[in-house]
């Protein structure tokens, strides 16, 4: 369409709209006021083609200058394009001499490096005074350590270039070796200093701890210089030294340097004879020091090396992965360790008072070191047999020597009142200052001492070298120390402030002194009931015309009258009954036993040998104990004569279902030497009478196996203790196995 068209468009347009807007006279009216809309219309129209017309001039100015940037940008790329085209050109001429550039370069650096070096050996004997002077100065360690690691590099490569051969431009080279000597001098006068440093570690924390941090700040560095020489392969390399594991020496001949006075005055202690009771307070006092438990006695050596300034001041000096507590304190324990050896080489000559107040000591050393953070494997000292703390205890419980004998008879040795004295003085000393933790520390460190004590005691007892009299003496004290023990338990619950009372279970190492006074009494039983002349006279019953007379019983009872009239005498009336117990079940179990291997005939005779043996033996013990326990502890002797004196197939098994359960140990296979005995007795019991009898007795017993799961050969009060008896034959030997099994009857009653 033409402009023209569109003008007569336009026109026509307009022509319509006046047309529709004056279609009445009354519209002339409105003439004015459309007027004035058109006229603001136009303005409007106007200014917004003003604007859209310079916007779009500016964005074609834009455009413009856009197009001439990357004119420009496209004519320099091609000008680059052109210049490494040239270069390209000029390289391909060089490519032919690439291996002579190469090798001039490798001379340019070697002749760089060997000009370096020179400069270095020039400047050694500059650099040698230099480090000298600082040495002798005050200077910081790290200081003087970088400048000596500089230099002793330089050494070393300049005495591989002489010793290679290597021609060095200076005049006075064959002078060289001296400046050399001067470097490995200043070297060993700086690693003097330094480890002189890192000995004093123990002052040095607390009164000048900057200078052990920059002396460990050198060894730290010495350390990753030997790492890198072991990354590339250098392990031989001179500049590796390993100060780092140097360093945990010089800590250990430190805490050595330190422990000295002490060691040297336990050595001293070996040498003086019967006068060392008197040295080892002194020397327990020192060795509290070290590890702060005490001040007053103690070295002044000692006062400067408590550990506790170890874990306080050094620890937060040294790296963690040092470890430097744990390695000293190890250090502390094994000095410690020795000087208990010194101590235990000298046990026979020592107290009991001051072995207890050694044993104390090391209980109280262990609470401290475990205070500090050890764990309780690391806080001990040896106490195998051999060492000094062994020695000790071994001294201690020894029974070689003859015990004191009391006004009124009474056996005991003097260990339980020195044991508990030093127990009740710690208690008193603990209770004068705290009634808190410090005390119930030291209630702790007793109970652990009783521990130790009673175990001591048990060993001795247990060993079966012991005589009458000692085992007696071991009874004696044993209850001595319950005694004493529950006064200290009382006076304890008394002295400890009110929530802490219960917490400790005091009552089980008291109960530990009565279970020992017991155990003694056991072995004592061993040892009457294992004498040769004892067992000469069982081996007599059921098979001797002395027997059937009543003589081998009646000797065998006055022995044993023999024993308890000692035994009244020597040990306390209070355990009094339970050795007579414990004599009237072993007698039971002995006669019963020797009935059951060593009865050869069972006939009319027999029986009533048996019955006056149960009667008299239970007169006998009747004067001794109540009438109740002697009368059921005899039953298992009243039921093997109603077994023999059967005379019927249900008499039999009753008799037996009584045995076996008093002695369950009592086997059908036992039983069949009793029938044969009576087979043998030529009465009207036959052979096929004994087999039918003992195939119901197995039955009885089959029957009474799962009432007791896991029944079997167990210990007991009646168990023979001590020593045993070897066999002089087969009818001892028998003797024995059959005393073990009716021995089992006491442990199944209990289950």
């Amino acid at each position: 369409m033409s402009t023209a068209e569109e003008a007569n468009d336009a026109r026509r347009a307009a022509i319509a709209d006046v047309q529709r807007l004056l279609q009445h006279p009354d519209d002339l009216k409105k003439l004015p006021a459309l007027r004035q809309e058109y006229l603001m219309r136009q303005q409007g129209n106007k200014a917004a083609l003003s604007s859209a017309v310079a916007a779009q001039i500016e964005a074609t100015r834009g455009g413009v200058e856009m197009l001439n940037t990357a004119l420009a940008a496209i004519q320099a790329l091609r000008s680059d394009f052109a210049t490494i085209e040239a270069l390209c050109t000029e390289s391909a001429s060089l490519i032919q001499s690439h291996d002579k550039i190469q090798l001039l370069s490798a001379v340019h650096g070697n002749l760089h490096s060997t000009l370096k070096d020179v400069e270095n050996i020039v400047a050694l004997p500059r650099e040698a005074a230099a480090a000298q002077q600082l040495l002798d100065g005050e200077a910081p360690l790290l200081q003087v350590y970088q400048r000596l690691l500089v230099l002793e590099g330089t050494s070393i490569k300049a005495q591989a270039a002489l010793e290679s051969g290597t021609q060095v431009n200076l005049k006075e080279a064959k002078n060289l070796n001296s400046y050399f000597q001067r470097v490995r001098a200043a070297l060993v006068k700086f690693e003097e200093r330094l480890w002189s440093v890192v000995r004093a570690f123990l002052p040095l924390s607390r009164g000048n701890p900057g200078q052990l941090i920059d002396a460990l700040q050198v060894i730290e560095l010495q350390d990753a210089v030997d790492s890198a020489l072991v990354a590339a392969g250098q392990v031989g390399h001179p500049l590796r030294k390993a100060w780092r594991r140097r360093c945990i020496g010089q800590l250990g001949m430190s805490v050595q340097e330190r422990f000295a006075p002490l060691l040297a005055r336990c050595s001293r202690l070996v040498m003086a004879g019967e006068n060392t009771d008197a040295q080892v307070s002194a020397i327990l006092a020192d060795a509290d020091a070290f590890l702060a438990q005490a001040r007053r006695g103690g070295s002044e050596c000692s006062e400067r090396s408590r550990l506790p300034d170890v874990y306080e001041y050094v620890q937060v000096c040294f790296p963690p992965s040092y470890s430097v507590f744990e390695v000293v304190s190890a250090e502390y324990c094994t000095h410690l360790a020795s000087m208990l050896d010194f101590i235990g080489l000298c046990a026979e000559q020592l107290a009991n008072e001051d072995i207890l107040r050694v044993v104390g000591w090391v209980g109280g050393a262990g609470d401290a070191l475990c205070a500090l953070g050890l764990p309780p494997g690391r806080a001990s000292f040896p106490d195998a047999p051999g060492s000094g703390l062994g020695l000790l205890v071994e001294k201690y419980t020894d029974y070689s020597e003859p015990p004191k004998v009391t006004a009124e008879g009474r056996v005991w040795t003097p260990g339980p009142v020195d044991f508990f004295r030093i127990l009740n003085e710690q208690l008193g000393v603990a209770a004068g200052v705290d009634d808190g933790p410090l005390l119930a520390a030291t209630a702790r460190a007793a109970m652990e001492a009783m521990a130790s004590y009673q175990a001591s005691q048990r060993a001795a007892v247990a060993s079966g070298r012991l005589g009458l009299d000692l085992l007696c003496a071991a009874v004696n004290n044993n209850m001595r120390c319950y005694d004493e023990s529950l006064q200290f338990a009382e006076r304890l619950q008394k002295s400890l402030e009110r929530r802490r009372r219960g917490q400790l279970d005091i009552e089980s190492a008291c109960r530990g002194f009565l279970g020992l006074a017991q155990e003694a009494v056991g072995m004592l039983m061993g040892l009457v009931f294992s004498d040769p002349g004892f067992v000469g006279l069982l081996l007599q019953l059921g098979c001797s015309t002395a027997w059937l007379a009543g003589t081998c019983t009646g000797s065998m009872l006055a022995t044993l009258e023999d024993y308890l009239v000692d035994f009244s005498a020597m040990i306390q009336p209070a355990l009094l009954p339970r050795v007579a117990e414990g004599m009237l079940e072993e007698t039971v179990a002995h006669y019963s036993g020797a009935v059951l291997a060593g009865l050869t005939l069972a006939g009319d005779d027999e029986v009533a040998a048996l019955r006056r043996d149960h009667g008299r033996i239970l007169e006998f013990f009747g004067r001794h104990v109540k009438p109740a326990k002697a009368a059921a502890a005899c039953q298992l002797i009243e039921e093997l004569t109603e077994f023999l004196g059967a005379d019927s197939l249900d008499g039999f098994v009753l008799s037996y279902g009584s045995i076996v359960s008093l002695a369950p140990g009592i086997t059908p296979t036992l039983l069949g030497g009793l029938l044969a005995a009576r087979v043998a007795a030529g009465t009207e019991f036959s052979k096929a009478d004994a087999k039918e009898v003992l195939e119901e007795c197995r039955e009885v017993y089959a029957s009474r196996q799962p009432q007791r799961p896991g029944a079997g050969p167990t210990g007991s009060s009646t168990t023979l203790r001590g020593s045993p008896v070897k066999a002089a034959g087969a009818r001892e030997a028998a003797l024995h196995a059959a005393v073990a099994a009716v021995r089992r009857r006491a442990a199944d009653q209990a289950d």
